[in-house]
């Protein structure tokens, strides 16, 4: 028995809202943009962006449809994760994201992490000092295999499923000694806190 015209508009005027609330508990279904979406309401969603060479260079992304959650932006290293590498190093990083309205959502701009300075009359930073060098520097997170940059001004910020995004990275006065790797721009948030 083949269903008729009338039937299958009537399904689809009854499925929509079905389909509208289920779009908005899965965001992955609304999601547009320059990245892929994976991921869900339990354990999380990771929009992962282009990945980009790390060499000096100025780069733009726009998204759309994100899930209502806080979200945190990581620049995974593709290619290398060991420390040393990574770190002390004078190139710069700068990100910036904003909304369709030009607000800047966050923003983080400083050098990589330098590990071990060298210091001549050497004391134990005051907490103070310690968040005021975290606000100009990226912070190396790293794995056995895995590593990746963060900025203290771009964890946690609160993005809205009906607003466009616009993110600007920028590598600057990159160091020689800088690997020739590529960094893979990752929003990730929305974990369940588990006890």
């Amino acid at each position: 028995m083949k269903p008729t015209t009338k039937k299958v508009v009537l399904i689809t005027i009854l499925a929509l809202p079905v389909l509208l609330v289920f779009a908005d508990e899965y965001p992955a279904l609304r999601f547009r943009g320059d990245g892929q979406f994976s991921g869900g309401p339990v354990f999380g969603y990771w929009i992962r962006l282009k990945a980009i060479p790390f060499c000096a260079g100025e780069y733009t992304f726009h998204f759309r449809g994100m899930p209502n959650e806080e979200m945190s932006l990581q620049l995974y290293t593709d290619g290398e994760s060991g420390r040393p590498a990574l770190t002390n190093l004078s190139t710069r990083l700068e990100a910036v994201l904003s909304d369709q309205k030009g607000r800047v959502v966050c923003a983080g701009a400083g050098v990589v992490p330098k590990e071990g300075e060298p210091c001549d009359d050497c004391k134990i930073p005051t907490d103070k000092e310690i968040e005021a060098r975290r606000q100009k520097e990226w912070i190396l997170m790293s794995g056995p295999n895995v590593a990746a940059y963060y900025h203290v001004n771009c964890l946690n910020a609160r993005l809205k499923p009906s607003d466009l995004y616009t993110l600007k990275l920028r590598v600057l006065a990159v160091d020689p000694q800088t690997p020739h790797i590529n960094l893979i721009p990752t929003l990730e948030g929305g974990q369940l806190d588990l006890p």
